[in-house]
Formats: C-alpha cells, structure tokens, sequence
C-alpha cells in the first residue's frame, strides 16, 4: 500500500528493503538513503540517522551492543558503509563518568575513539552521545527546510 503525502514523496521500496534481508546495518543504510534523499525535507549534509545492533567483541568472543551512526560530515542521502562508525554503547555511557559539563564538550569528541567496536570506522559524528544514551534501537532525525506555508510572509 503506498500512501500519499501534500508535502513529501513516498520512497520506501518494500523489493529493496528486502533485499537488506536480517542485516540490520544495510536496513539503516537504506533508512537513511531515503530519509536523506528528499532536499525539501533534509538538508544535504543534516540530520543523523543509526541503529543498535549486538556484535561480538573480537577480544572477549562475547557479545556486545555496537551503535552504528552517520560519521562526521556525510550526507544521510548519500551514506554507505564506508561513512559510518562503529562504537561500543556501553563505552559511550562510560563517558559519563569523565564529562566536565559544557565548557568542556569538546574534551569528549576526542573519547570517542576509545569507544570504537570498528577500527575501520569514519570519524563519529557530533551527535553520538545523543544517539548513543538513548534507549531506542533506531534513530531517525534530520534538519528540515522549511516548507511554504505562507506564515513567513
């Protein structure tokens, strides 16, 4: 059933999101494909997207949940697996035992790489502890042009 929208194009392609199969990361890959391919409604380069996933930790053979999220600076519309990163959650929660408060913020971007589950991993964007401390498996948000409703003028 496809649904029709005033503002936005329904691009979601049940033969393609099944092609992703069980692969949660290609499904979050194509998620965010959509959801950025749009320009009335994302701005290229804006919003975030990610999903949780459980991996094994290749030095504990056990396994751990991993945060994959739009690296630094790419474009949701455009993302591949190339553009995302790859970090531990629970080491992003750690980092609430050495935040500083908010004249420090910047101090924590650096931490991030400590987190990493993905060595290959791009540099993780500014929104990951955002992502990260959230309880939801899958994350969606983006920065929207405004649509014409006429308030402006």
């Amino acid at each position: 059933m496809t649904q029709t929208f005033n503002h936005v194009n329904y691009l979601w392609d049940e033969a393609k999101a099944a092609e992703c199969g069980e692969d949660q990361i290609k499904q979050f890959l194509y998620r965010s494909n959509i959801l950025g391919a749009d320009l009335r409604i994302t701005n290229y380069g804006g919003g975030n997207t990610s999903v949780k996933t459980m991996e094994i930790d290749p030095l504990s053979g056990q396994q751990e949940e991993v945060m994959w999220v739009k690296g630094s600076g790419g474009d949701i519309g455009t993302l591949t697996r190339k553009g995302i990163a790859g970090l531990y959650t629970k080491k992003l929660h750690a980092l609430k035992n050495v935040y500083r408060g908010l004249e420090h913020e910047d101090e924590m971007v650096a931490l991030f790489q400590h987190c990493l589950h993905d060595l290959n991993s791009a540099a993780p964007s500014i929104d990951t502890p955002l992502h990260g401390l959230l309880p939801f498996t899958h994350i969606d948000h983006f920065t929207s042009r405004c649509f014409d409703c006429h308030r402006c003028k």
